[in-house]
């Protein structure tokens, strides 16, 4: 028990830690609640309080860590469907403070089916919305003779069984191929030059069992190719004599070569 609290009791321990959690002095009441969980492990409540009030420190990835732990050990006392499912969202809040996303949606979704409780389901679609199964980025494949564009997601996809073509619409027509490999979609079949409207409609399946919620509209431009020129081989020996050519590939060169 560390010096400051020592020689105080369970109820005073727990009381100086609210006084330093409504005074935004965390690291105290983290100290407090310390001590008073010395004095009582098997305080279920106590636990519990320890874990909502490292949930309002802002921007201490410590704290959200130790308020995790906190709900843990509150979730392993709990002995009714309620207890559980109070320490199962709590749990969610700490692991989101602690940047641990998909742990707290996953949390989320625990609490929520043991009991449905309106605070929590709106914590829940708020941190889905922010973190769960979405785009996060797209590349365009521009220099090779058939482009095509790619598009990166959150989670991995399902690796067999799911027709992801069915959720691609390239300019309101389906694509000529889509290749769905690891957490990517690349659509194929694109032509340099032009610009292309991708679309993901909602329901396109994850391996994490979350759905892309919204759908995603895309605008991309395929750019020509670089400028490049390059023999089509090795190994070429200049003739010492008669003139002649050596074959070479050539791909948009801004004057003859």
């Amino acid at each position: 028990m560390p010096a400051s609290t020592h020689g105080q009791g369970t109820e005073s321990l727990a009381s100086l830690g609210r006084i330093e959690t409504a005074s935004s002095r965390f690291d105290q009441a983290l100290i407090a609640f310390k001590g008073a969980l010395s004095l009582a492990p098997d305080d279920y409540y106590l636990w519990i309080e320890t874990a909502e009030s490292m949930t309002r420190a802002v921007n201490n990835s410590y704290l959200a860590g130790q308020g995790a732990l906190a709900a843990i050990n509150a979730y392993q006392l709990s002995r009714t469907t309620e207890t559980r499912a109070r320490a199962l969202a709590v749990l969610a809040e700490t692991l989101d403070k602690s940047s641990n996303y998909r742990a707290g949606i996953n949390a989320y979704k625990a609490s929520l089916a043991l009991k449905e409780d309106v605070a929590v389901r709106s914590a829940y679609l708020g941190l889905r919305a922010r973190q769960g199964f979405r785009v996060v980025n797209h590349t365009i494949d521009s220099d090779s003779a058939s482009p095509r564009a790619c598009v990166e997601f959150s989670e991995p996809l399902v690796k067999s069984g799911a027709d992801y073509a069915s959720f691609v619409t390239l300019d309101g027509a389906a694509p000529k191929a889509v290749e769905a490999k690891d957490r990517q979609i690349c659509v194929e079949g694109l032509t340099h030059g032009q610009r292309y409207k991708i679309a993901f409609r909602p329901g396109l399946p994850s391996a994490v069992d979350e759905p892309l919620e919204s759908a995603v509209d895309l605008d991309i431009y395929v750019q020509d190719r670089a400028a490049m020129v390059r023999f089509t081989g090795d190994g070429f020996v200049l003739p010492g004599s008669v003139r002649r050519g050596i074959p070479i590939v050539s791909v948009n060169p801004t004057a003859p070569t």
